[in-house]
């Protein structure tokens, strides 16, 4: 319990739903330590500070995945060595100080990559600790925050990673990644199977074009793996109605079922054998939890590509290419019941229970500790600090 009042403020981004998701696990998992000395309140703030970038900017990411490639890997991966050097540096200051000054926080979270914190602890000597849950499998040098108190990792290579980058190993903590509560409950596989008109004595097979709908080739796959099989299909299309139209009207009165936006991926994932899907850092923590095997197809440069690689190289996922080699190797899975529980026990031996729970512990431990009193600063001075630059 906390000796006074505190209060957190966390920083997070919408691009794409992961990040937000794992903020919605830690605010959920503070409203359950019943804290009455504990405010959290949450801020998209890029969203805030610069609303017409930030959706031309959301935009441009969504569609990386099929028709920005290229530029997509060279933002992603240029000058790896300069950990200070990003182009969005100082993206946000503004509204930063301004939320800052107004909300006096007593420390500041976050679960996006917002190196213009780091702006604030440098430059302006702001007291104020900060913690980061970095939402990916590999390090990323825009997570890294000038004197942050803590980085929470999902994975000992990238606690390894963020030390060889110089952050002493007593400022890291292995948690996983926090991931919602559903996924720990437990789903009677066959009864929800039967309960949406599938075989649950037949193989099944999880098709996921994430929340946005813009996985490629789902027609193309889906039509082989119909053709070459008797398994059973379920495809979840997020919110790309036209996709949905399609393949309802192509894949009529075959065993696929194929849906929209679902808030139950959880019972979902419960119930199949396999699933295809983007490899974003929340999706995959998510399968992980539920044991379910992983195909990535094509996955995009960058921080998803990262993540594909690391859970081939553990034994959770296999990656292809083409959408002939997809069918393949997700056939050669379903028919070959031991590979398949291979990859499943590999999951359940390396997943990470109470991730949100033990991060939130963390930050409740570094509040009480914390012998610093913050006092903010008043908004001319931190505006005379940025003008002195």
């Amino acid at each position: 319990m906390l000796i006074k009042n505190k209060k957190i403020l966390i920083l997070t981004g919408s691009f794409g739903n992961g990040h937000i998701s794992v903020t919605n696990a830690l605010v959920n998992q503070f409203n359950k330590m019943h804290l009455p000395n504990v405010t959290v309140i949450e801020h998209d703030l890029f969203q805030e500070a610069h609303p017409v970038i930030n959706s031309i900017a959301k935009k441009y990411y969504i569609n990386s995945y099929k028709y920005f490639r290229k530029s997509y890997k060279y933002f992603y991966y240029a000058r790896p060595d300069k950990t200070d050097a990003c182009f969005y540096k100082y993206y946000g200051l503004n509204r930063l100080v301004n939320l800052i000054i107004k909300e006096k926080p007593d420390l500041i979270l976050l679960t996006f990559p917002t190196p213009v914190v780091s702006i604030l602890k440098r430059d302006f000597n702001i007291h104020i600790p900060v913690c980061t849950v970095i939402t990916d499998y590999k390090m990323h040098k825009n997570w890294i925050t000038f004197n942050s108190d803590k980085y929470y990792v999902a994975t000992e290579s990238l606690q390894n990673e963020l030390m060889t980058l110089g952050i002493p190993k007593d400022n890291i903590q292995i948690t996983g990644i926090p991931i919602h509560d559903q996924f720990n409950q437990h789903v009677d596989r066959n009864s929800w199977l039967i309960e949406h008109g599938l075989n649950p004595d037949k193989k099944t097979l999880l098709m996921v074009a994430g929340a946005f709908g813009v996985m490629e080739g789902f027609n193309e796959m889906l039509a082989a793996l119909v053709d070459k099989s008797d398994h059973q299909f379920v495809v979840v299309c997020g919110k790309n109605e036209q996709l949905v139209n399609t393949l309802k009207q192509r894949f009529k009165g075959k065993n696929v079922l194929v849906m929209g936006y679902t808030k139950q991926m959880a019972e979902w994932m419960s119930s199949c054998d396999l699933m295809l899907t983007k490899p974003g850092g929340i999706t995959i923590t998510e399968s992980l939890c539920k044991h379910i095997p992983l195909v990535f197809f094509n996955p995009a440069p960058g921080q998803e590509g990262e993540n594909a690689v690391y859970f081939s190289n553990k034994g959770y996922a296999r990656i292809t290419h083409t959408y002939d080699e997809t069918t393949h190797v997700i056939l050669d899975l379903l028919n070959h019941e031991q590979e398949l529980n291979r990859l499943t026990q590999n999951m359940k031996q390396d997943f990470l229970p109470n991730s949100a729970q033990n991060i939130c512990r963390s930050i409740i431990e570094i509040l009480n500790e914390s012998i610093i009193q913050h006092e903010v600063h008043s908004k001319a001075r931190l505006y005379a600090r940025l003008f002195a630059k």
